[in-house]
């Protein structure tokens, strides 16, 4: 237990030397450019499903779903997926890094170190990790088509769910913890 603990007040102790304006810059403009990069892949995958939404936005999925999807998509589909999917090796680190640092910065404002809030900081980076192995799991079932594993389909719809538990968290902290912190300065 004591080495686990020691190992998060390293990572802490890291992340806080990074939690800089420049590095949250770098790693929002980083998110900002996957982000629009992606938005050109994305329409035209919208265009050939018929409108259905890649997995990686969806809540979570079944088997029908991800069968149905890489049906629709086509061969020309399943590779601009696939192409996608090369870009979201970057955004889950940009975004996540971005999320990683701004939580650091305002829980380093309003808590004292060592409060039990800083664990808090590690949920943006279980967003990432969740988002990877969905991305992984995500290029096996595009690769395997049309030999669909119903295990693999149901572990990717896992990481998608928790990936967005992780970031909604973040994301809903974050904004709650900025508004105290803007409140406390006034």
């Amino acid at each position: 237990m004591k080495i686990l603990e020691n190992r998060e007040m390293k990572l802490l102790d890291r992340i806080k030397k990074l939690t800089t304006l420049r590095f949250f810059l770098l790693f929002l403009i980083l998110t900002i450019i996957v982000v629009v990069a992606m938005g050109n892949v994305t329409p035209q995958i919208l265009a050939l499903s018929g409108g259905a939404p890649i997995l990686d936005i969806r809540p979570g999925y079944t088997f029908a779903d991800v069968e149905h999807l890489l049906t629709v998509l086509g061969e020309q589909g399943r590779q601009l997926y696939t192409t996608l999917q090369v870009l979201d090796l970057i955004f889950p680190l940009a975004y996540g890094m971005t999320l990683t640092l701004a939580l650091t910065s305002v829980i380093t404002k309003l808590f004292p170190e060592g409060h039990l809030m800083e664990k808090a900081v590690s949920m943006p980076i279980l967003g990432m990790i969740f988002d990877y192995l969905e991305n992984i799991t995500i290029a096996t079932l595009i690769a395997s088509y049309p030999n669909l594993s119903p295990l693999a389909v149901s572990v990717a719809s896992i990481f998608t769910q928790l990936k967005w538990l992780f970031i909604i968290l973040a994301c809903v902290l974050l904004a709650i913890l900025a508004a105290l912190a803007l409140l406390k300065k006034k």
